[in-house]
């Protein structure tokens, strides 16, 4: 038997421990020139009111890395539920730049950058900075511009698993004990 591998049994250790929290799931699109690209994402985040900045995180292996890594712009399009099957094409690996937008109805912004027409809600970035985190490099983007058609809840992530939005949790009074 060989020897167990500690830095293998932590990630899988970390891995089962974030299933336990939701996700948004988010879209983010760019392109480099007619290059053109597209992956979903579970790590989409509000960063800073000032300036307006957001974050995410794309694995150096994905294959938009290097496109992205390269963008001066990029567009994040926040899906709804009845979307799922739009977030599970931009996370299949192996598709070409032209079969990831195959009958996916987009246009490109000013930038180029692709826009999917479908999802109600689009925040467009200026490239801002990336940050270098292990084997993931964190985009930050500074927000250029939001088109939002409706307020309904995005998509979430949770237990490898699309779900929407439920009841709001009912509040219990907490259990604090005074010492002294």
């Amino acid at each position: 038997m060989g020897a167990s591998n500690p830095k293998k049994e932590q990630a899988r250790s970390l891995k089962k421990a974030m299933r336990q929290l939701p996700f948004p799931v988010a879209i983010a699109t760019a392109a480099v020139g007619k290059e053109k690209r597209g992956i979903t994402i579970g790590s989409f985040t509000s960063l800073s009111l000032d300036p307006p900045l957001i974050s995410f995180n794309i694995d150096r292996e994905a294959q938009i890395y290097s496109l992205i890594t390269r963008a001066t712009h990029f567009a994040i399009h926040l899906p709804q539920p009845k979307q799922a099957k739009l977030c599970d094409h931009f996370s299949t690996s192996g598709l070409s730049s032209n079969e990831q937008f195959e009958n996916i109805s987009y246009q490109r912004n000013s930038y180029g950058t692709p826009v999917i027409k479908e999802v109600p809600t689009v925040i467009q970035c200026r490239a801002y900075d990336q940050i270098s985190a292990g084997d993931h490099i964190i985009i930050i983007g500074e927000v250029a511009e939001i088109e939002q058609k409706n307020n309904n809840p995005s998509i979430l992530y949770y237990d490898r698993s699309y779900r929407e939005i439920g009841a709001i949790a009912p509040k219990e009074e907490p259990n604090i004990k005074r010492v002294g």
